[in-house]
């Protein structure tokens, strides 16, 4: 079975490491997605044109949105979604002031900046500090314009809540001290799904695969075998 992973704003596809070595009895690809253009349909026909056949989409937050837009303009090439402290929404309204905020602190400080006022609270105070500071390694050696073409991808993001729910099997997974999408949310959509389910991880945050890899990994191994 074939998987993408596609990371979190404002890491990269190493972000994945401990899955790709995880999983290395699967064909796995973790793009890096900036490149691929401003919008996640962008991202995501990149996706499709790097990845062959049909395969299980694994994204991280942003990474998510990726897969919600695959969702959307090619739902035969998916043989699973798996959403990681993320959602099918599009962004609220109110929380365009704050992506703008991003924004600036991107362009004056680069991906250090956006480590300092938002990705370093995307861990638990408990979260391993070796863990933490990969995730800061990896952050602050972003190039800032991909950064802003993500943050300004986020705020426009069309709503593929449908075409999540559509009925590929679906699985969304969440940290309970995620503050940025509380675990209800990940209830909520799994339950709008007659393929999905949701798996909630105590004592983490944002981004479960990173701070909890060993308990992800688990979960979704045990997943894929259900496929």
């Amino acid at each position: 079975m074939k998987i993408a992973f596609l990371h979190a704003l404002p890491f990269d596809g190493r972000m994945w490491d401990p899955q790709l070595a995880a999983f290395g009895d699967h064909e796995t690809h973790a793009p890096t997605l900036y490149p691929f253009g401003s919008s996640f349909d962008e991202w995501a026909l990149g996706v499709l044109g790097e990845v062959p056949g049909t395969f299980v989409a694994v994204g991280a937050s942003m990474g998510g949105y990726t897969a919600a837009a695959i969702a959307r303009l090619a739902p035969e090439r998916l043989d699973g979604i798996v959403l990681v402290g993320s959602r099918a929404d599009a962004d609220a309204p109110e929380r365009r002031p704050l992506r703008e905020e991003w924004i600036r602190i991107v362009g004056e400080q680069g991906g250090e900046g956006l480590w300092e006022a938002a990705a370093k609270k995307f861990f638990t105070d408990g979260a391993d500090p070796a863990i933490v500071e990969r995730a800061h390694r990896i952050a602050s050696q972003q190039d800032p314009d991909g950064l802003v073409r993500a943050i300004e991808a986020i705020m426009n993001r069309p709503d593929s809540t449908e075409a999540v729910t559509s009925g590929i099997p679906l699985l969304v997974v969440a940290g309970a001290e995620d503050h940025l999408i509380p675990p209800e949310v990940a209830r909520e959509l799994a339950a709008a799904s007659p393929n999905g389910r949701a798996e909630v991880l105590d004592a983490c945050g944002h981004l479960p695969a990173m701070e909890r890899p060993d308990d992800f990994n688990r979960i979704l191994a045990a997943f894929l075998e259900e496929l």
